[in-house]
């Protein structure tokens, strides 16, 4: 990609783990149905998540976003929640461990699972944007590729290399907003709702990549294998969406 448009590329990334692909395991011999597993992460978008489940219908006795629990059932025995880390939903969905998930968008196109997306919650509105020190609108002529530093570093290179700019990509995950600061890159790409962190540190959005909110995602082995099922909770859920994308706090 960088060769075709003539910009240069560096990335500063550790290695990612290779995992064997899993099915989703089929019902035991001799027993019922098992419920579907919703794979959540504590976080922004857990607290609407839960709210259209319980506009929905269905209720989770016990549950609490600070309980140690991992796992909460439904009260009808239909829907079963992991909680699992955010760097994880999709992991535990592509590889079987999750029939479902609710992750945001910026996660499945900077990772780029092979999963499906059937459905927009339109929670946990935010912008994947590029950031500057205030008054450098412009990069200044440097002799060298312009330094992202970005917790996406895939997406970062994708619209550098598609604007035909030699881009040094640094991978952090966290405190993007000091690293202008102290000389380690000249550009941020990050996360933003409102901005104000960005405004706080003395940056400004110089450019918007990409509009994000939180999604259903769904597993390729357990759409065919559950696939009544999962239409059925996407059907029942779907009239409590939001009507507008909205914040999640």
């Amino acid at each position: 990609m960088a060769e075709e448009s003539g910009a240069k590329v560096k990335r500063f990334d550790s290695d990612g783990v290779s995992l064997k692909k899993a099915e989703c395991p089929p019902n035991p011999p001799g027993q019922g149905v098992l419920p579907l597993s919703l794979a959540l992460a504590k976080g922004k978008l857990l607290t609407d998540t839960m709210e259209i489940l319980e506009r929905s219908g269905y209720r989770f006795p016990g549950f609490s976003p600070g309980s140690r629990k991992l796992r909460f059932q439904s009260g009808d025995g239909s829907i079963e929640i992991l909680m699992v880390r955010g760097s994880d939903v999709l992991s535990y969905v592509e590889y079987g461990g999750a029939h479902m998930g609710v992750v945001g968008l910026d996660l499945i196109l900077e990772e780029d699972r092979p999963v499906l997306e059937p459905l927009d919650l339109k929670i946990g509105l935010c912008r994947l944007v590029v950031a500057a020190p205030i008054g450098q609108e412009e990069p200044p002529p440097l002799g060298r590729p312009i330094r992202v530093a970005t917790k996406y570093p895939r997406l970062a290179e994708k619209y550098y290399v598609s604007r035909g700019v030699s881009v040094e990509i640094l991978k952090l995950h966290g405190s993007l907003e000091l690293a202008p600061k102290v000389g380690l890159s000249d550009r941020i790409v990050d996360l933003v709702a409102t901005g104000k962190t960005i405004r706080e540190n003395h940056l400004e959005i110089v450019d918007e990549i990409l509009v994000s909110t939180g999604r259903i995602v769904v597993s390729r082995s357990a759409w065919p294998q559950r696939n009544q099922a999962i239409r059925s909770f996407l059907e029942r859920i779907s009239p409590h969406i939001p009507k507008d994308p909205v914040i999640s706090s």
